[in-house]
């Protein structure tokens, strides 16, 4: 085998091997009591059926019924439903990867166009470890594939090797559906416009950018394609206010670094920022302002994952073309074929290294036990649920059972947080009061939720005469009301309090 014949194999195994590593880690199980996923689903089923409060109003919800509410990921519900009615969980789990695994290669091609096969591979193995930062099935995922899908297209455009009319033709209809599926659609007309900027500072021809600009303004007048119009493509200006709840994924990254201070994620993050970075400078030095339209892209999307750490899969995504464009002369100069194919593997090394391997589709094992129970036993609500849960509550028992809350920040008043939900649970009068009021018969809890108030709450419940907790498993704990309308379950069910424990 002569040597060019034998370097195009390795280089072609490494790419291999950087798929089959994204395959296994995004190959997780799916613990549907603390996932989106249920609900979407049920979303979904709902739309088809030709529901269509789920896009309006607070729809699952006994607190809140007729709060206002933009459901600007439905159509990523109908999408979950259909393929969940074709192959179940294992299907979305199947489904899911494949996802991700063409966004991975769209950014690999997209590298690979900036500064060739090798390094494309370099700087994909050297993203692998943020790709994988959120494998849970969440409409984001299409917003990040959208994004490579853009970029590869814009690109092409540019580089002359796809036309005007598959642009007009792909770039709207792209569009369409990602105004529907999930709320980073402007990210569509944000890279229409970076590449127009890169086209006049490259000297591209006056009708090409003329026909980007039309290009721009078409895509953004699509997103008014929605359930809710003009309000639905404000939806994203205006959704991240004030919420009443802080969740973690919304943190910055020297919060998650202090709280999760074992997880190498964040300090990969940091690392890899720090390089972005680095690229920057060094792109503007060699082309001067030719360079700026894609150092505001890196720019933009680093700061805005340093903010909001649930950016960092996207982050990831974007590195990979990024970095192979900053940094494609230097990396040309400094190791070429075999040597770049070595560090490739050498990172392919690390990551398996830092991520263990336990490749599962589907659902975790009797993840629905506790749904299972309620079913069979009888019990009937009202059902005071936490926040981790509602999705799961919303797919097994919806809409039937309406919610006491669920993880939808913005489906709720920020006062809902603030002076309800989590006062019922850190003082006990509160609790007393607002049980009363709301008449409940059950206690649904997620038991791993970790903040301060939803801990001290199920202690105090298994303490609490009043309430007689009937099921238990790894995920959820079920509290019945004495002397409510379930007292026969109580009766059959009761758990002993022997077998609780605070550790």
């Amino acid at each position: 085998m002569s040597i060019t014949l034998r370097n195009q194999v390795l280089k072609y195994f490494l790419l291999l091997v950087c798929i089959g590593l994204l395959a296994l880690h995004l190959s997780v199980p799916i613990n549907l009591t603390a996932v989106d996923i249920g609900r979407h689903i049920k979303n979904g089923e709902l739309v088809l059926q030709g529901n269509s409060q789920v896009l309006y109003k607070n729809f699952y919800s006994f607190t809140y019924p007729d709060y206002p509410f933009i459901n600007h990921h439905w159509f990523f519900g109908v999408i979950s439903f259909v393929i969940f009615r074709m192959g179940g969980f294992e299907g979305l789990s199947v489904f899911y990867i494949f996802l991700l695994l063409i966004t991975f290669l769209l950014a690999f091609d997209s590298a690979r166009r900036y500064s060739g096969f090798n390094s494309g591979i370099f700087f994909s193995a050297a993203g692998l470890l943020l790709l994988v930062s959120r494998p849970e099935i969440r409409p984001e995922g299409f917003s990040v594939f959208f994004s490579a899908l853009d970029f590869w297209l814009l690109q092409r455009f540019l580089q002359r090797s796809i036309s005007e009319r598959v642009l007009l033709i792909a770039i709207p209809i792209i569009q369409i559906f990602w105004v529907n599926t999930h709320i980073f659609f402007p990210m569509g007309p944000v890279l229409i416009g970076i590449f127009l900027w890169q086209g006049k500072l490259t000297g591209e021809g006056k009708e090409r950018l003329k026909f980007l600009g039309r290009l721009l303004w078409l895509t953004v007048a699509v997103n008014c394609i929605n359930p809710s119009g003009l309000w639905g493509m404000l939806t994203p200006f205006n959704i991240f206010k004030k919420f009443g709840y802080e969740l973690a994924e919304n943190q910055n990254i020297f919060f998650m670094i202090h709280r999760f201070g074992d997880s190498i994620i964040y300090k990969y993050y940091v690392a890899a920022a720090v390089a972005l970075i680095a690229g920057m400078f060094l792109a503007l030095r060699r082309d001067g302002a030719k360079a700026l339209p894609l150092v505001v892209l890196g720019a933009f999307i680093t700061m805005a994952t340093f903010w909001v750490v649930r950016l960092i899969m996207p982050f990831g995504f974007l590195f990979i073309p990024l970095c192979a464009y900053f940094y494609s002369p230097y990396v040309k100069k400094a190791a070429a074929g075999i040597a770049l194919a070595a560090a490739g593997t050498a990172m392919l090394i690390l990551c398996g290294s830092i991520m263990p391997l336990h490749p599962q589709i589907g659902l975790m094992p009797r993840v629905n036990a506790s749904a299972d129970f309620f079913k069979q036993s009888g019990l009937r609500g009202p059902i005071f649920s936490n926040y981790d849960i509602g999705g799961y509550l919303i797919y097994h028992l919806g809409p039937q059972e309406k919610v006491f809350v669920d993880n939808r920040q913005e489906a709720f008043p920020p006062d809902f947080f603030q002076k309800v939900y989590i006062p019922m649970q850190e003082d006990a009068a509160v609790w007393k009061a607002l049980s009363a009021k709301y008449a409940f018969n059950i206690i649904y809890f997620y038991r791993h939720d970790l903040t301060p108030w939803g801990q001290s709450f199920m202690i105090d419940r298994v303490q609490d005469p009043q309430w007689a907790p009937v099921f238990v498993d790894d995920y959820v704990i079920i509290f019945a009301r004495r002397g409510g309308i379930d007292q026969g379950t109580v009766d059959r069910y009761e758990l002993p309090k022997s077998m609780f424990k605070v550790s």
